[in-house]
């Protein structure tokens, strides 16, 4: 993945870099079962020639690591904390709202309101199991940097947050790459969270992985 200022400038570039490059290794690693990244922050001017054509992977690779090649097409929203960061006396009133017969179109918090589900820059971490709280070597406070996920969305979540051109795809039967257009899968339909240090001037980062 790579990422611009003047596409996404609300990303903490560190002084001096505007480009944001994450790889990672496409086999196993411990303790998550998961794939190892790596992340650069660069300038766009000094990274020099670009190669004409990707590289093969490793023959050995983990085929569900390697994602379809794609052109990112960013898209703000609005979203709000996941339901298990929230206090349990406004997830109480959460509930009673769904339960009430006036929700009769059945939305639910977690699937429609809270964090967006899928791939994504920033915002509220749209955690599979339960939260984790990360700090840098330094004792801070790390905050969301993106998530990479296997799943996009699923068709109760769609509904909110599939691309307007694209819910009339979601059906019962709706092509997979409507789901999952990357093609990838990260332990058992889970995602990898990355986060990042906003007090330390080089950014640091770290990440964990989730699976359903």
């Amino acid at each position: 993945m790579q990422l611009f200022a003047h596409d996404v400038p609300e990303l903490p570039f560190p002084a001096d870099t505007d480009t944001l490059q994450m790889l990672w290794c496409p086999l196993d690693h411990e303790p998550y079962s998961q794939p190892h990244p790596i992340v650069r922050w660069r300038k766009a001017e000094e990274v020099g020639s670009l190669l004409t054509k990707a590289p093969e992977p490793d023959p050995d690779s983990d085929d569900s690591y390697l994602p379809m090649a794609c052109v990112l097409s960013p898209e703000r929203v609005e979203e709000y904390p996941d339901g298990w960061e929230l206090p349990d006396e406004l997830m109480a009133r959460i509930s009673a709202w769904q339960k009430d017969a006036s929700n009769s179109d059945d939305w639910s918090y977690f699937s429609h309101l809270s964090a967006a589900p899928g791939s994504k820059v920033g915002g509220w971490v749209d955690w599979i199991q339960d939260p984790v709280q990360f700090e840098c070597g330094r004792g801070h406070e790390m905050a969301h940097l993106l998530t990479i996920a296997s799943w996009e969305l699923d068709i109760k979540s769609g509904r909110r947050w599939a691309p307007v051109e694209e819910r009339a795809l979601l059906t019962p039967h709706a092509p997979e790459e409507v789901q999952n257009p990357t093609d990838l899968m990260i332990q058992d339909a889970g995602s990898l969270y990355m986060f990042v240090c906003l007090e330390c001037p080089e950014r640091p980062v770290d990440y964990i992985s989730q699976g359903s």
